[in-house]
């Protein structure tokens, strides 16, 4: 008897159960259509839409798998249920127009109807997700970054104030001092610490509070797209806080240190030769010219975290892979 394992309503997985427990979840509601299931056998997690006729068909001959000399009984016809994504045998559901409703979820529905909320419901038998695109994320990112920049930037005023008034007030700077050594007050060290944790704190809020709230970001409103865990089910916020950390600090880590550890390496070597031989200047421009062509190859090539999506299926980014989301449209 093969041993499934499969995705709650939290896209965290669970098993092994037995078919006839994955029958009884998709009836309790814990397992939908878009649940993702798993068993030894298969090459990766599919949804469960994909097994439940069969798993169907056989409970209803009594069945589990079936035996190697029994004949095919007939295949059962399943639907999904538009209101709550439940699985059912079609004759057991409610047609309205292209769509289908569960037992369980009529009165809900027909309440629907009544108030005027079930106009234009597509099937949801056959529907799938539709992935975001490369291009329509880096605009909706774009667009998330000039939404960011005017509280960013109020919280860096304090810093800009302290600048201001130490530009204002300079006279002689003593070297051994703390201004001397980080041409920086200590007010303005404080006020761009605080400035700093302020940004921080707001991408975090902001990321973590939209996608956990609403779904999406301002910019991902925008364009029409959400994030949701792979069975389409919405992100916890303490989900939305790890796909916020894999994006930010993770990906930057990625991107920008190896990236600028190359540049460093590259300019480093060339002042080292130019310093064993003649023309040091022209050798310099040249390093420099090589470590800038070195830091932008290396930029491109550490992006793979971000352009991945484009070669995805799923459109995943590697923040995408590690949080275990997905951006659909809505």
């Amino acid at each position: 008897m093969a041993a499934w394992f499969y995705t709650d309503l939290m896209a965290a997985q669970q098993g092994p159960v037995e078919e006839s427990t994955l029958l009884d979840l998709n009836r309790s509601g814990e397992l939908k259509a878009k649940s993702l299931v798993w068993r030894e056998g298969l090459p990766g997690w599919i949804p469960f839409r994909d097994i439940a006729a069969d798993l169907m068909t056989r409970a209803a001959a009594g069945e589990d798998p079936p035996g190697p000399d029994s004949a095919d009984p007939p295949k059962v016809t399943i639907g999904v249920c538009a209101q709550s994504g439940r699985i059912y045998p079609a004759g057991e559901m409610l047609p309205y127009g292209e769509a289908l409703v569960g037992p369980e979820a009529k009165d809900d529905f027909l309440q629907r109807i009544l108030e005027g909320g079930a106009i234009g419901i597509a099937d949801a038998t056959e529907k799938t997700s539709e992935y975001v695109g490369f291009w329509w994320r880096s605009l909706s990112s774009l667009l998330d970054y000039l939404i960011k920049m005017i509280p960013s930037g109020l919280f860096m005023v304090p810093y800009y104030i302290a600048a201001f008034s130490s530009g204002m007030g300079a006279n002689e700077i003593d070297e051994d001092s703390f201004q001397g050594m980080t041409g920086m007050t200590p007010a303005m060290a404080i006020a761009y610490a605080f400035g700093a944790l302020g940004t921080l704190a707001f991408s975090i809020a902001y990321e973590t509070w939209m996608v956990g709230k609403y779904q999406a970001t301002l910019g991902k409103i925008v364009i029409g797209a959400k994030v949701v865990n792979p069975d389409g089910s919405r992100l916890t916020y303490k989900r939305a806080f790890v796909r916020w950390l894999a994006k930010k600090p993770l990906n930057y880590l990625l991107v920008w240190v190896p990236s600028t550890l190359g540049f460093i390496l590259v300019v480093a070597v060339t002042v080292g030769l130019a310093e064993r031989g003649d023309g040091e200047g022209a050798t310099l421009v040249l390093g420099m010219m090589t470590g800038l062509f070195a830091y932008g190859a290396l930029l491109a090539l550490c992006s793979g975290v971000y352009w991945m999506a484009a070669f995805d299926p799923e459109k995943r980014a590697l923040h995408d892979r590690i949080s275990a989301t997905r951006v659909v449209r809505k």
